[in-house]
């Protein structure tokens, strides 16, 4: 659902965004987001105190695969 609104978005999105977009708690996020960007699919931009999100430019095919496969089952 992350990888999903990030890829629809196109854009950068802030946290505070995602967590109300998708209803879920602020912890649950970090640790996804956390995950994400460790595995090197989201970059994250700090402005002021939000955290913002994008996926990485050359990841944007992969996710898009992954999204297709994963709304294939």
């Amino acid at each position: 659902m992350i990888l999903k609104s990030l890829y629809k978005c196109r854009d950068n999105i802030c946290g505070c965004d995602l967590i109300e977009k998708l209803d879920i708690p602020k912890n649950l996020l970090s640790y996804h987001m956390k995950t994400l960007r460790d595995g090197g699919l989201i970059e994250e931009m700090r402005c002021g105190n939000r955290k913002n999100y994008v996926i990485r430019k050359e990841k944007v095919k992969f996710v898009r695969k992954i999204l297709q496969v994963i709304e294939l089952i």
